[in-house]
C-alpha cells in the first residue's frame, strides 16, 4: 500500500511511502517515498470521471491510482518485469517475466480488508497465474474467459488459456518462420468490438531482431487479419486503440499522439508530449497516454526524441480526446522511469492490489455463498499442534 502525504512546498505536488516494496538492506529503514507531481489538472479529470488508473511501470510493479474527496490514493504492487495488461470486469490481467497473472476484485469484502477496515472500495487479489515461460508480451485484452496477449518474441498474436503456454493465432504474413527471435517487434493491437482490429510493429522485418536496424523510422500499423499496412514511417508506434470510431496510435520515438485514417494512411499529431509514448487507454473523452524517459543503458538509438532527452519525464498525461489539449501531466520525480501500460477502471476510487506473498499471509476466500478474510492460515494451526 502506497499511503499519499501532500508536499507543501509545491503545488500539486505529494508523496507516496511505498509499504510494500522490496525489504530494505538496513534493518528498520523507512520504506522508499515516490515523489509526483501534477502539472495542470490531472488529479481534478481523474476525480471527476469517478475512475482509477491501472499503470505498469517500471523498473516493477503495477500502481494503482485514483482520487477520493479531492485526494490521490495510491497503492502499489511490485511484480517481475511487469508489462501488458488487460481489464475486464472485475478482472485484472498483468504479464510478468514469464507469467500471466490474474487479479481479481473481491469488492464485496473489500471494506473489511484487514489491513485497513473500512477504506477501501476494491481490493485486487491474485487468482490464477499461467506459466506462460519469456514471451515478452505487450497489449493485451480479455476476450469471454480468455487472454489475448501480442507475443513479442515469437512475432504472434497468441491465447493464453492453459492447454499450452500460448497458442499463435495470428502473426504479420511477411514473418515466414515461427520462434523466439522477434523478427518485426510485434508490440500492440487495437482489440474492439470483440475482435482485433489492427497490430503495430517496428518493422516490416523477417530476420531475428531485424527491426532494430530502422527503429527511427521502419515502424508499422498494420490491418488484422488481412495483414494490409495501414501506415508506416513511424518512429516506434504503439497501443492502437479503435475509440470512437478511430484509429489512434502512440508514435515513441516522437513522443506523439496520433489519429490515423486507415483508408488512406494519413497521420493527424493529436499531441506532443514530454516523454517516449507508450500504453494508452480512454475513458469518458479523456485520453490517458503513459510517458517514459529513455532508457540510457541503450544509448543513442537514432530516435527524433533523443535530442529533447533532457526534458522527458516518466508519467501519465491526461488528453482531451476531442481538441488534443493536454489537461495535466502526473509527473513521477523519482521511482519510477517508464510507464509500460495504462489502464481505466471505471467507478473505483479507493483501490488496493496485494502482492501475492501478501495475499498468502492473508487470504481472501471467495465462494458463491460469499467471502471472508483468513487472517490466520491453516498451516498455522498445524503447526500448532502437538505432534
Amino acid at each position: 500500500m502506497m499511503e499519499p502525504m501532500r508536499d507543501r512546498g509545491a503545488a500539486g505536488a505529494w508523496s507516496a511511502r511505498v509499504e510494500n516494496a522490496a525489504p530494505s538492506a538496513e534493518a528498520g529503514a523507512a520504506a522508499p517515498l515516490i515523489n509526483l507531481r501534477d502539472t495542470g489538472r490531472f488529479l481534478d479529470v481523474l476525480a471527476s470521471l469517478k475512475c482509477t488508473l491501472a499503470i505498469s511501470r517500471r523498473p516493477s510493479g503495477v500502481a494503482l491510482l485514483g482520487v477520493d474527496n479531492g485526494i490521490p490514493t495510491l497503492s502499489a504492487c511490485l511484480l517481475p518485469r511487469s508489462m501488458g495488461m488487460a481489464v475486464a470486469g472485475n478482472r485484472l490481467a498483468i504479464a510478468t517475466s514469464h507469467e500471466l497473472m490474474i487479479f481479481a476484485n473481491v469488492a464485496s469484502i473489500a471494506a473489511l480488508y484487514p489491513a485497513r477496515p473500512g477504506y477501501y472500495d476494491a481490493v485486487f487479489v491474485p487468482r490464477v497465474t499461467h506459466y506462460t515461460g519469456d514471451l515478452d508480451l505487450h497489449d493485451m485484452a480479455f476476450d469471454k474467459q480468455i487472454v489475448l496477449a501480442v507475443n513479442t518474441r515469437y512475432s504472434c498474436i497468441s491465447v493464453i488459456d492453459s492447454y499450452f503456454n500460448f497458442t499463435p493465432i495470428w502473426q504479420p504474413p511477411f514473418v515466414t518462420d515461427f520462434g523466439p527471435d522477434d523478427r518485426c517487434h510485434l508490440n500492440g493491437m487495437a482489440f474492439h468490438q470483440g475482435t482485433v482490429r489492427y497490430a503495430t510493429a517496428l518493422g516490416k522485418t523477417n530476420t531475428p531482431s531485424g527491426w532494430r536496424e530502422q527503429m527511427a523510422d521502419g515502424g508499422i500499423v498494420m490491418e488484422v487479419p488481412s495483414g494490409r499496412i495501414v501506415a508506416s514511417g513511424l518512429s516506434m508506434p504503439h497501443s492502437p486503440r479503435v475509440i470512437d470510431g478511430q484509429l489512434y496510435v502512440l508514435e515513441g520515438g516522437r513522443g506523439r499522439l496520433l489519429r490515423i485514417d486507415p483508408a488512406s494512411g494519413v497521420k493527424e499529431v493529436v499531441a506532443t508530449l514530454p516523454g517516449f509514448t507508450h500504453g494508452l487507454a480512454e475513458h469518458g473523452g479523456v485520453l490517458f497516454v503513459g510517458l517514459s524517459k529513455l532508457r540510457e543503458k541503450r544509448g543513442p538509438q537514432g530516435l527524433p526524441i533523443e535530442s529533447q532527452s533532457q526534458d522527458l519525464v516518466a508519467g501519465v498525461a491526461a488528453v482531451d480526446v476531442k481538441s488534443g489539449a493536454v489537461l495535466g501531466i502526473l509527473q513521477f520525480y523519482n521511482g519510477v522511469d517508464e510507464i509500460f501500460d495504462v489502464q481505466v477502471m471505471p467507478n473505483i476510487l479507493r483501490a488496493e492490489i496485494v502482492a501475492p506473498q501478501q495475499w498468502f499471509a492473508t487470504p481472501s476466500i471467495m465462494t458463491m455463498k460469499g467471502g471472508f478474510w483468513q487472517a490466520r492460515p491453516a498451516e498455522d494451526d498445524e503447526a500448532d499442534k502437538p505432534s
